[in-house]
């Protein structure tokens, strides 16, 4: 990419200056009268070089290397250092997209490195809600990124069906007098679990026989009690059907689906060879991991009743996953903000357990909570905002203001809600408004969904389209309005923009991308003629309209989002 070009010789002319220690970065200006692309690096080599920022930047101006893909190169006061490619080059860049499709830089763990993406984490015997949907969004975005960016990925799903929420809700159903062979459909059973789940968490609060009596339903289900385990196993079925159903509309699916029940009894094992080895310690009838000598918490792996907690099983899960798909480069997981001590600590210990196979391989991809406006809608089960039940929401919203069909409504529901997340950083609390998610002039799924039906339609009245440089004069390579190189140059910052994405674990790089391209295009478009133009500016602008509807339906595709061709 040009951009590793700028860098590479930039990194050049700093070693030719003897300038040590420093790395060149290059960012994009906000406002494109300033080039396609500034370096700051001046403003940080006056302690070094004992010049001014702005000695230096004319100093990196002279001796930057001749080049056809520059065009100029511009000294701007503090001390940047401003860049314009050549059009020309912009153009055959664009030419080359068209003809070949997208070329993504290799991510920077290296080529055909295999990566483990941990996502959706959803428990039995509770609903799927929005925080899950968020959770999958995200995950699922993470996958298609790393993938586009030459890894080897592995999806797979860490799901929680043991523990005292199972437990408690095992309680509420036992204690419900409900024949659950006469509920059929999926939906009341799910419906059912909810209620009995509620139930039985009251009862563990409010009464001390309840409790006790929960605490051996726990108990019985670790011990594998063949007088549990029936309903046990048949209502977590009821859930893993609930959330298979929930993946499928979500366009997820999984290479692996790792359960809590497989781990804890290989987990006790691990955590009693830890003690032996001084890694943990006993602590008042607990097993703990005393993190303080780290500067980590301190953590029970099993606790006084003898139970794993989700600590002392986490070991034998990391020991699955580096061991069923061959030696993994890293393993991510996608979970909240709460667990970011766990995770310090369970990474820890796991290193000192087996330090070649653990250490700098394990990263938590925090992503925040999903709160909703005040006012705009309540869930059928208390303050648990059921995923499904969201996206019906939206989905009905949807139907209202259009006359769309079912499928492309739902096309659009689903799109509307992962674009609500995704376009948000992963740490950014994000309060939903439905209004908001399906506004086609806004910063939306449908909007960016408008723009490339509005791109096909137009592609779709010229069928002679011919993706030739020859095609194009010189007069139109060097005369480009405004509106048209404001276009170019997004187009050809594409594939930087995924490269980015993945270095920094963030997909709403590439949302807000597609959004300001969406901008320029639809800006472009109100200002010019196409189809009406003089042939050969006719056939540039059907370039640049071709290669914005390509972009905007691969970036949504790396987003998991659909597309429709009509609105």
């Amino acid at each position: 990419m040009i951009k590793d070009e700028i860098l590479k010789n930039l990194q050049t002319v700093l070693e030719k200056m003897k300038v040590k220690d420093v790395t060149p970065t290059l960012e994009k200006p906000a406002n494109s009268d300033f080039g396609d692309y500034s370096s700051s690096i001046p403003l940080k080599l006056t302690k070094q070089l004992k010049k001014s920022p702005l000695a230096i930047a004319e100093e990196i101006k002279k001796n930057f290397p001749k080049t056809d893909f520059i065009e100029k190169i511009d000294v701007v006061k503090p001390g940047f250092v401003n860049f314009w490619i050549s059009n020309v080059v912009s153009i055959n860049q664009l030419i080359d997209t068209l003809k070949n499709g997208f070329t993504y830089s290799k991510y920077h763990l290296g080529k055909n490195k295999k990566i483990m993406i941990e996502f959706a984490h959803p428990n039995t015997h509770k609903l799927f809600h929005i925080g899950h949907l968020r959770n999958i969004s995200t995950g699922e975005a993470m996958v298609r990124i790393f993938e586009a960016s030459g890894n080897k990925v592995i999806r797979s799903n860490y799901e929680g069906d043991v523990g005292l929420h199972i437990a408690k809700c095992l309680y509420g159903i036992m204690n419900s007098k409900t024949d659950i062979k006469k509920i059929k459909s999926l939906q009341e059973k799910i419906e059912f679990i909810g209620k009995m789940y509620s139930s039985g968490t009251k009862a563990y609060e409010n009464d001390e026989k309840a409790k006790q009596e929960i605490i051996k339903i726990n108990k019985m289900i670790y011990d594998r009690d063949p007088k549990i385990m029936p309903l046990w196993t048949e209502t977590r079925q009821w859930s893993l059907d609930y959330f298979d159903e929930n993946y499928k509309r979500f366009y997820s699916y999984f290479d692996r689906l790792y359960f809590e029940s497989e781990f804890y009894e290989r987990g006790v094992e691990i955590v009693k060879e830890a003690l032996k080895k001084n890694i943990l310690e006993k602590s008042q009838g607990a097993i703990i991991f005393n993190g303080i000598k780290y500067g980590l918490d301190i953590r029970v792996f099993i606790n006084s009743l003898g139970f794993p907690t989700y600590e002392g099983k986490e070991p034998a899960l990391a020991e699955k996953e580096f061991s069923d798909f061959g030696e993994l480069d890293k393993v991510i997981h996608v979970v909240t903000p709460e667990q970011t001590s766990f995770f310090k600590v369970t990474f820890k210990v796991e290193e000192l357990i087996d330090e070649k196979k653990y250490k700098n391989k394990q990263y938590h991809l925090i992503y925040e909570w999903v709160k909703l406006k005040a006012g705009k809608m309540s869930s059928r089960e208390g303050n648990i905002i059921e995923a499904n039940w969201l996206i019906d929401e939206v989905k009905k919203k949807i139907l209202e203001k259009s006359k769309c069909d079912e499928e492309t409504a739902e096309i659009l529901a689903v799109a509307s809600a992962k674009y609500s997340f995704l376009k948000n950083g992963t740490q950014t609390i994000i309060h939903f408004d439905i209004d908001e998610s399906i506004a086609v002039d806004g910063n939306s799924a449908p909007y960016l969904i408008y723009t490339y039906v509005r791109c096909q339609s137009v592609l779709n009245k010229n069928q002679k389209l011919k993706v030739k440089s020859q095609n194009l004069n010189s007069k139109v390579k060097s005369n480009l309005n405004s509106d048209e190189l404001n276009v170019l140059r997004l187009i050809n910052q594409f594939p930087e923009t995924v490269q980015q994405a993945a270095i920094q674990f963030s997909p709403n790089l590439i949302a807000n991308y597609l959004y300001e391209l969406a901008q320029k295009y639809n800006y472009f478009y109100q200002k010019n003629k196409i189809l009406e133009s003089e042939e050969n500016v006719k056939q540039f602008r059907l370039m640049l309209t071709q290669a914005v509807g390509k972009i905007i339906k691969e970036g949504l595709y790396l987003l998991g989002i659909k597309t429709v061709e009509r609105m």
